[in-house]
């Protein structure tokens, strides 16, 4: 999707546009526009060119870079591999920085680059990584632009989905990375008509094509530009690549028909995209202010009731509230028992793990019951707390699924909504408003801190001394048997209590902010449709804002 000619914008346009619709929005309580308005600004402050690639999980997007660079930078596997983005440049000397999401930053050697952006050592993100950035001198032949890796859309970790959607106002060029099996998904034609709300540079990296003959690749490549021509009228760039030898001409075809024009224009590049994301903020803000001005213009004893044909009658708003709160309190309710169970089928083997563990151990605690009891009581502790920090790990898929399931119900049931207020909203005035919005989420809730409790009474100790080992000794065995079941059991159910915890907060936070959305939405539209007669003209003149908020675009 080639950029059409534009009259770019300078960074100080931009940023007056900006302000005008940050202005407008706050004015008229548009605060779905929020997100969009944030990813503008940074990219008007960007000096280089975002070439953010793209696509589903196991598309071949970090072979495909490090194949471009001639260096294994990224991660590769067999699974969904690369968890948050990844972000490579020019730079005059090797450098390998982490940025956290608290904002502190690391240097690494590049060789550790793994250790935080694979899924296999960084799990879920918990090490709190906002991006990883790479310098290299080897890419001074593409200086001026950026390369962006991003997680893979669609796999199961849905935080890697999240990352990448989160990042899509700041593209610069897209370049969707699309296998050749299947070669072009609904989800594919998706996420391109969502780009180009975010920009008009966007092309199709076909991957993999090294597995087809040359037949079959034609007949792929044919069948891919028709589908994308059925939903454009400008024809989306395609690139067909392999990393195998052999297939050299796919990269320089690559570099001279795309990368190296970017890099030549990237100043051009980024003035047009910024304009293009400019022009989509405010005419979406038109409509948000189009919508204001037609009730403006209803008489005033109409305007109650095309409010309520917009936002629905009070009983529909609070069967929606309520839909939402029972999803999330739902899910509430039934964590612990869920946890519970899914933790008995751990303690058979683990208290059996223990007791063959203890059984080793103990002949070596035997010279007095007061050794017998501290060496016991420090084994046992740390290793319940080993077992249960990696029960832990092994069941957090299954611990986090239900404030991923809520939050997927949740965002589905604000889009239904939203999306009735558009239909509503052309059957009564006859504007449509762009509803769509980025997935409703919260991040995954963090791990606990296990910890195991006090094993004996200290008073054990004060009899100790009256108590000789080689008499009591079997006792002693068997009742330590016993303890570590029954100190098994108890951990078992303080950890299932501690995710409770842990999930249960995560859900009430969705809850709420599932609750402001509809509520932030709603009031916005209340107070678009509340506008009276008299403020016909002051509506009128801050619609003629937006449209001279740039200089009139070229034809």
């Amino acid at each position: 999707m080639s950029e059409a000619a534009t009259l770019p914008v300078t960074k100080a346009e931009a940023l007056d546009a900006l302000r005008i619709i940050g202005e407008l929005c706050r004015r008229y309580q548009i605060t779905s526009l929020d997100g969009f308005r944030q990813g503008c600004a940074e990219f008007a402050e960007e000096e280089s060119l975002n070439v953010a690639i793209l696509g589903r999980f196991k598309a071949g997007k970090s072979s495909f870079l490090n194949h471009l660079f001639g260096k294994p930078l990224l991660p590769v596997g067999v699974v969904p591999v690369t968890t948050v983005i990844t972000v490579i440049e020019y730079g005059p000397r090797a450098l390998a920085e982490v940025v956290f999401k608290n904002g502190r930053t690391e240097q690494i050697p590049w060789e550790r680059i793994g250790d935080f952006i694979s899924e296999t050592e960084n799990p879920e993100n918990f090490k709190q990584v906002e991006r990883v950035r790479i310098e290299l001198p080897e890419l001074e032949r593409y200086r001026g632009i950026r390369f962006v890796d991003t997680p893979g859309l669609e796999s199961v970790l849905r935080h890697n989905t999240e990352a990448s959607l989160d990042w899509l106002p700041k593209v610069g060029l897209a370049l969707v990375a699309v296998g050749v099996d299947p070669p072009l998904s609904q989800h594919d034609i998706e996420l391109i008509r969502n780009l180009s709300r975010y920009t008009p540079n966007v092309a199709v990296l076909l991957t993999k094509v090294d597995v087809l003959n040359e037949l079959e690749r034609s007949q792929v490549q044919d069948f891919v530009e028709e589908q994308l021509a059925r939903y454009w009228d400008k024809p989306v760039p395609l690139f067909p690549y392999s990393i195998r030898p052999g297939f050299e001409h796919f990269r320089a075809g690559l570099d001279a028909r795309l990368l190296s024009q970017t890099r030549a224009n990237a100043g051009e590049h980024h003035a047009g995209i910024l304009r293009h994301k400019i022009d989509s903020l405010l005419a979406e803000c038109a409509e948000y202010l189009t919508l204001a001005l037609k009730a403006a213009e209803v008489d005033d004893s109409e305007r109650r009731l095309l409010r309520q044909r917009i936002v629905g009658e009070k009983e529909y708003l609070d069967d929606t509230r309520q839909t939402l709160r029972l999803a999330a309190r739902h899910a509430a309710a039934t964590a612990r028992t869920t946890f519970e169970a899914l933790l008995h089928r751990d303690e058979l083997p683990v208290r059996d793990r223990l007791i063959a563990q203890f059984n080793r151990e103990f002949p070596g605690w035997t010279s007095s019951l007061a050794t017998a009891l501290k060496q016991f009581e420090d084994w046992l502790s740390s290793m319940v707390r080993s077992e249960m920090e990696s029960l832990s790990i092994h069941h957090r898929e299954e611990f986090v699924q239900p404030v991923r399931r809520v939050s997927r119900q949740l965002s589905e049931s604000l889009q239904d909504f939203r999306n009735r207020l558009s239909e509503r909203s052309v059957q009564a005035l006859g504007v449509t408003l762009r509803t769509s919005e980025m997935e409703f989420r919260v991040e995954d809730p963090k791990s606990p801190d296990v910890r195991v409790g006090k094993i004996f009474d200290r008073n054990w100790e004060l009899l100790s001394f009256l108590l000789p080992m080689t008499l009591i000794k079997g006792l002693v065995r068997r009742h330590f048997e016993r303890k570590v079941s029954d100190v098994v059991f108890i951990n078992l159910s303080r950890l299932a209590s501690q995710w409770e915890e842990i999930v249960n907060a995560s859900l009430s936070a969705l809850e709420k902010e599932a609750i402001q959305r509809l509520d932030s939405l709603i009031a916005t539209i209340e107070k678009l449709t509340a506008a009276e007669g008299h403020a016909v003209a002051a509506i009128r003149a801050d619609l003629a804002s937006v449209g001279q908020a740039l200089p009139p675009n070229a034809t």
